[in-house]
């Protein structure tokens, strides 16, 4: 059979390269111990790898392993030893420079079992200040991790947990402590799904010692009273709705047309409907009674007259950067029961009345504690009946200017002052055009943890029935002093003073109430309360000048 003519062309080249090949596979199996040395290190996954160019001779074979410190855990033979480069190699134990892996050894506080000591490696140094720039050995890359953190159990199972030579020990995160309660007699309330619920009743029994407020026949009568509360808060993430209802009864044994029916109810509603604008809407309901006095009140009324005051509001807010601005529209009802006078019932209908208002307000945040502000007001009053029992128009328009600041210095001092001028015309040409000044101011003062004031003042046009009178200009300012001696014992002390001024008429009406209340809290449900109230009134006529002293000592319920 005819031979090729390549055959011995190849085997000419396989004798020349064979010689070759087997040189190089000799070197590779030379340069194999002193490579595999160089990448996992001298020691156990964690030392440096092959950065900055470093070459190290493997260690010799023949150099025993060094002797284990006393209560120190033995090598691991998962880590160390022939079979370690056999079963895992490379990718059991990675170059920690090249990539640190979460919930490695490599990455607790204390390493893992059979790290090396920090800086025990030839040519690595232990400050971070003396490292070569490109030098990332045993560098933490990432987020430190939190050693209160839930983290794998450190060794293995049966295997104690030993921290290698130079290592400092895990830390023990130290046990939290329970937040300092601002008051452990306040009440905490009740949740009810997004609202905070917080429930209140008090019952309480006295004497007053004019309890008609009668000028001529001051009689005094005990008394009791019955007041309930309920306060709901929302707890959303975002906007919020406050309520607030408030009945009581007062009832005197020893009069019978002297009883004092009243309450209230308020809600207020905030939707937050982007960072910088804010929508605002608000409902409020209040019923009280009026003295037999009262100037308004026809002659020889005899008892208290209830009457009765609605509200609503919607506006809203929009800042820009410091700058604020904000509109706010209102709608209030009063209404007025009739009277019981000689034997006859007289209307009041020509008292009642509708108030539409509209209010821009603008303010810049000089700090986060002062904000400044400039706003205008426009209202209109009209009444059900065009033409009152006297004859006079008393529908009116109304304008009012005001400038003032919001404070809340270190939550020392908070709140809002104001001040301005405000005009009303009237459509009865009889009835002056009325301009005064105005003032609107409510501060919270905390002069210590333990004494806080509470100073409140206000001024408006108020409406009358008086013939030839067009209003009066009304001034009232409460001070509240409240005071705790021990964090179950307060005391709050009162003054109020207020000033009517008719215009077009010689008549002047000035209060003074103070009062002195004493509360002392078993726990956060009940409490023992007592009062005493002072209340005059002085007129500049003769025979409407009277004066009381009220006592009540009570329990309130609270949760």
């Amino acid at each position: 059979m005819p031979r090729r003519s390549d055959t011995r062309f190849g085997s000419f080249w396989i004798a020349r390269t064979l010689p070759a090949v087997l040189t190089g596979l000799a070197l590779l199996g030379a340069l194999r111990e002193p490579a595999n040395a160089q990448i996992l290190g001298n020691q156990t996954p964690g030392t440096p790898g092959a950065l900055d160019g470093e070459f190290r001779p493997a260690r010799p074979a023949s150099a025993p392993p060094a002797p284990n410190p006393a209560g120190l855990r033995g090598p691991d033979p998962d880590l160390v030893g022939p079979a370690a480069s056999s079963r895992f190699g490379l990718k059991r134990n990675p170059n920690p420079a090249a990539k640190r892996q979460l919930g490695s050894g490599q990455t607790r506080p204390g390493g893992f079992p059979g790290a090396s000591p920090a800086g025990s490696n030839p040519g690595v140094s232990g400050n971070p200040g003396l490292r070569s720039p490109r030098d990332l050995t045993a560098t933490r890359l990432g987020t430190l991790p939190d050693p209160a953190a839930a983290a794998p159990p450190l060794g293995r199972p049966g295997v104690p947990y030993t921290v290698a030579p130079g290592l400092p020990a895990p830390a023990t995160p130290a046990p939290r402590r329970a937040p300092r309660e601002d008051d452990p007699y306040a009440p905490l309330g009740i949740r009810s799904g997004g609202f905070i619920l917080r429930p209140a009743i008090e019952i309480s029994g006295g004497y007053d010692t004019n309890a008609a407020r009668s000028a001529t026949a001051a009689r005094g009568s005990p008394l009791y009273r019955t007041e309930g509360e309920l306060a709901a808060t929302s707890d959303w993430t975002r906007h919020q709705l406050d309520l607030a209802l408030r009945g009581a009864y007062t009832g005197y044994t020893a009069i019978d047309n002297a009883n004092r029916p009243e309450g209230d109810v308020r809600a207020a509603l905030r939707l937050d409907a982007t960072r910088d604008l804010a929508l605002e809407a608000a409902l409020s309901a209040r019923i009280d009674t009026e003295n037999p006095t009262n100037v308004n009140l026809p002659a020889g009324t005899s008892q208290r007259v209830p009457y009765y005051n609605f509200g609503t509001a919607l506006g809203a807010t929009q800042r820009f950067g410091r700058l604020s601005i904000g509109l706010r529209g209102t709608v209030d009802r009063a209404l007025y029961s009739d009277v019981e006078s000689g034997g006859v019932t007289v209307s009041q209908e020509s008292r009642n009345l509708v108030t539409y208002g509209l209010r821009l307000r603008a303010g810049y945040e000089v700090t986060p504690g002062i904000t400044p502000f400039a706003e205008v007001g426009l209202d209109s009053r009209v009444h059900d009946l065009a033409v009152d029992s006297g004859g006079f128009r008393r529908d009116s328009r109304g304008v009012t200017l005001r400038a003032g600041s919001t404070f809340e210095l270190a939550r020392n001092l908070t709140g809002e002052a104001g001040a301005g001028y405000t005009f009303r015309h009237y459509e009865d040409a009889r009835l002056a055009y009325l301009r005064a000044p105005v003032v609107d101011a409510a501060l919270t003062w905390s002069a210590s943890p333990l004494t806080t004031l509470n100073l409140r003042a206000q001024s408006e046009i108020v409406e009358t029935t008086l013939a030839n009178s067009a209003g009066g200009i009304a001034y009232r300012g409460t001070m509240t002093l409240t005071h705790a001696f021990l964090r179950n014992f307060t005391a709050t002390a009162t003054l109020g003073l207020s000033r009517t001024d008719y215009e077009g008429v010689n008549r002047v009406e000035t209060g003074l109430n103070a009062g002195m209340r004493l509360e002392y809290k078993f726990s956060r449900l009940v409490a023992l309360r007592g009062s005493y109230a002072f209340e005059r009134l002085n007129v500049n006529t003769p025979g409407e000048n009277y004066q009381a002293h009220t006592f009540l000592l009570g329990m309130r319920l609270t949760r």
